[in-house]
């Protein structure tokens, strides 16, 4: 079917309709590589981040690393810190000496978990050697924190990769099927997957084809084979996706029984654009291949549906009903697709069950700001223990409380109330309130006591060392919670008690703070764990 002239045809076709809907196609296709690719510095790679070039690559490090010893000179190395060393060379992430001594600023994030990401962000795999190092990390090395931290980013990287890089090729697929035949077709097609209720089966489809090519990729012979044999399923899926994963991929396999090689042939044919893109550092590809090579496949696709579906057995034909993609003219109107409406679940505030608009009495406020304050100083202390294996008082006191969280959760009880209907706006508000009040404690502690509590020199975006980009974000999400949740709840269970010992339970923490804060200025808490 795909014979020399209609490979050739198929090229032009594609020529065409790339000019029709030039700025447009050159747009998506950009968008669509920085999702699937992992980033901005990877937006001009072309394809799937988990091809089956991933894979190879990872074969060949592993290979050299056996045979260069890239695990290290150590022979008593642990599996936790084969695996380590394994998962940072993939991603080349480089071990830090001396900070200091580096000499550009793209490589000065050497401190908490952003840095990782903006350092080395990385489209492929990230998710399941995540979980892996964690596993050994967690068993082996006992190091709990850096797990926790590894296993909640890889299981956003999971949700990512299945709801979005894997599922946003669907959509795209969608656009160019369309934009060949209507000029009224818009970005807006980019989000078919998520319309009407599609995102949880096209994500599994789309999942299944991902587990079965990288189970074929380790035949090798057999991953080029099953590459071609799958290379319809997101097509099938953007024409119609409630095709049962059965049917999906017996169509695919089906329409591409006989035009393997041919296909092959007819992806060679595009090299010289793969190497025009190379010698022109990709930047042929963002303004003309990438989007050029996505018409030329979705013109393939239409040549072979058009070309095998009256030869398709009834109970997979029906799956191919939209006759109106296969027109052979061009509308200057959009796909008459019907009436569709993005299936994204929404959370209103106005659900929750406790009131988050109520005014907090003079003895609430108490009370908040020293459960904020204990909680604070638990999770640091916690926090320390699973980093170090060390029991340390945290906080520049010598009680069991932190008053920086107290003092942020007030002020934003207090300073923010005309911005909780809107919860964007408490976010940034929190973010700023508790940034100041990070940074000018750190500033008086650092210009009075002499001495650094905190310090985050090294990470990402941080303001001469006493507020982060990352803290910040938490910063953010605790004002949320603190607003919306925790604040109004705790209220709730404190007014069950009598008034008369609340007053006397507020009286003696009073007194015992004053009373450490004047021990502090006098001593303050330092040592080991506790000051820089």
């Amino acid at each position: 079917m795909l014979t020399k002239n209609v490979r050739q045809n198929i090229r032009r076709e594609g020529w065409k309709n790339l000019k029709r809907k030039y700025f447009l196609n050159i747009l998506i296709t950009f968008l669509v590589s920085i999702i699937v690719s992992g980033g901005y510095q990877f937006a001009t790679n072309t394809g799937n981040a988990f091809d089956s070039s991933s894979i190879t690559a990872a074969t060949s490090i592993m290979e050299d690393g056996a045979s260069n010893g890239l695990f290290g000179k150590d022979s008593s190395y642990t599996n936790a810190g084969i695996v380590k060393d394994f998962i940072n060379n993939i991603f080349e992430i480089k071990k830090i000496e001396n900070p200091d001594d580096i000499p550009t600023t793209s490589e000065k994030y050497y401190g908490g978990v952003a840095s990782v990401f903006v350092n080395e962000i990385t489209g492929s795999q990230s998710f399941a050697f995540g979980i892996l190092n964690g596993i050994n990390q967690l068993v082996f090395d006992g190091k709990v924190a850096s797990s926790i931290l590894i296993f909640i980013f890889s299981i956003i990287s999971i949700f990512v990769f299945v709801f979005l890089k894997n599922v946003i090729v669907v959509g795209k697929n969608r656009y160019f099927l369309e934009q060949r035949r209507y000029r009224g077709t818009g970005a807006g097609e980019l989000f078919f997957p998520y319309k009407n209720k599609r995102l949880k089966h096209i994500s599994f489809v789309m999942f299944l084809k991902y587990i079965y090519q990288v189970l074929w990729n380790m035949t090798i012979v057999g991953g080029v084979i099953k590459h071609y044999e799958y290379l319809l399923i997101p097509y099938i899926m953007a024409e119609n996706p409630e095709t049962p994963v059965k049917d999906a991929f017996e169509l695919s396999r089906t329409m591409m029984r006989g035009e393997k090689w041919k296909a092959f042939v007819l992806e060679a044919s595009l090299f010289p654009w793969y190497l025009l893109s190379y010698v022109t550092f990709n930047l042929s590809a963002v303004f003309f291949s990438d989007a050029y090579i996505e018409c030329v496949k979705a013109e393939m696709y239409m040549q072979i549906r058009n070309a095998k579906h009256e030869a398709l057995r009834i109970g997979l034909r029906k799956w191919l009903d939209d006759d109106m993609l296969a027109i052979d003219h061009v509308e200057n109107i959009e796909h008459p697709s019907g009436v569709e409406v993005l299936d994204i679940p929404r959370v209103s505030i106005h659900d929750l069950k406790h009131d988050y608009m109520r005014s907090y009495s003079f003895l609430s406020l108490i009370e908040l700001f020293f459960t904020y304050s204990l909680v604070g100083w638990l999770w640091e202390v916690f926090y320390y223990i699973a980093s170090t294996g060390m029991l340390v008082n945290r906080g520049t006191m010598h009680g069991p409380w932190l008053p920086i969280y107290g003092c942020g959760g007030i002020l934003i009880i207090l300073l923010l109330k005309p911005l909780r209907e809107k919860p964007g706006s408490l976010f940034a508000g929190a973010v700023v309130v508790c940034g100041v009040l990070e940074y000018t404690t750190a500033w008086i502690l650092e210009t009075f006591l002499h001495k650094k509590w905190w310090d985050y020199t090294g990470y990402f975006l941080n303001i001469h060392g006493r507020v982060c980009f990352e803290g910040l974000l938490v910063f953010g999400m605790a004002g949320l919670a603190f607003t919306y949740i925790f604040s109004p709840m705790l209220d709730d269970l404190y007014k069950k008690m009598d008034d008369k010992y609340r007053k006397i339970l507020c009286i003696i923490l009073i007194v015992l703070f004053v009373a450490d804060l004047i021990w502090s200025l006098i001593s303050p808490n330092t040592g080991a764990g506790v000051t820089m």
